[in-house]
């Protein structure tokens, strides 16, 4: 079993982190730790009642495997914890944590399955949901060199996203600014992109959990040859895939699925990806983390059911 304890509680990634693993064969909670609420989990997040009898208590890194690190205020213990137990592993969700001398993979497992499954990492820092449904966008172009030009992002958000300025991502979280970030990443799938990336939000513009970003830059390849790229790159992977027909967030609603479709009008390449922005986005993203670095199968703990109809 691996034993997890969470941080930053109250907080809704928390509490759908909570949702996941409490029902994940191969997990144990040993505690969630709050810096401002206390008695019974179900108290703060109410869907769990029925289901999950934790309450909130003090952080103990004793007999501890994971920490799943979801604000910033136990930040400091985190990294104390982590200095006393050598093989204990951090999943940062909040960019709260900055352990020194540590080595640090960029959480999507997208792009570093292999390196979480293979390499022994410390510290696992999630992307945002921003940068998530932007870059899946984006991979299969970068992986084949073919971004060359600016590329331009509009990224609706709903309730429970938080958005914040493009200058930041959600969570609070202290990376980069967001478009530094995704740069930072394509960079490193494609050498010398030096492309300028474009980003405006519309918050409350989607369903409560919902997240879509539409991408679009310039690509002369035609668009039968862009679809296969793409499914020849996510075919060997569990939670992104390609549709031929339009997609909106409600087809992914309540799940750790993201959709993507492509359409061109001349030389203009446009991408929709939309997600579930409290799974996909955060905490499905960080199971499934979890899963590669502790040898699960991906899958486990998330088939979840859509809940389109």
């Amino acid at each position: 079993m691996i034993n997890i304890g969470i941080t930053g509680g109250e907080n809704i990634i928390a509490g759908e982190l909570v949702r996941l693993l409490i029902n994940h064969p191969d997990v144990s909670i040993e505690w969630v730790a709050s810096s401002n609420a206390s008695g019974p989990l179900t108290r703060t997040h109410k869907g769990l009642l029925g289901e999950c009898d934790l309450h909130f208590s003090e952080p103990t890194a004793s007999d501890l495997d994971l920490i799943m690190c979801c604000d910033h205020t136990l930040a400091q213990w985190c990294e104390q914890a982590k200095s006393e137990n050598n093989h204990l592993r951090v999943i940062d969700l909040a960019g709260a944590l900055h352990i020194k001398d540590a080595s640090i993979m960029y959480g999507l497992c997208e792009i570093n399955r292999k390196f979480m499954v293979h390499d022994c990492y410390d510290v696992v820092s999630i992307p945002s949901p921003e940068e998530m449904v932007t870059l899946l966008a984006l991979i299969p172009l970068a992986k084949n060199a073919m971004i060359s030009s600016d590329i331009n992002v509009h990224i609706k958000c709903g309730d429970l996203c938080h958005p914040l300025p493009n200058t930041q991502p959600t969570l609070d979280n202290a990376h980069l600014p967001l478009p530094s970030q995704m740069a930072l990443v394509l960079n490193a799938l494609q050498p010398g992109f030096n492309s300028h990336i474009n980003i405006t939000s519309e918050p409350h513009a989607q369903p409560p959990r919902g997240i879509t970003a539409t991408v679009s830059t310039t690509c002369n390849v035609n668009i039968d040859t862009i679809k296969q790229l793409y499914i020849d790159y996510y075919d060997d992977h569990n939670f992104t895939f390609v549709s031929n027909d339009t997609i909106d967030p409600t087809h992914v609603n309540n799940t750790n699925k993201c959709l993507l479709h492509m359409e061109k009008d001349g030389n203009t390449l446009t991408i929709t990806s939309v997600a579930d922005a409290l799974l996909k986005g955060a905490a499905g993203n960080a199971v499934h983390a979890m899963n590669l670095l502790f040898g699960l199968h991906e899958l486990t703990g998330l088939t979840l059911k859509a809940q389109v109809y």
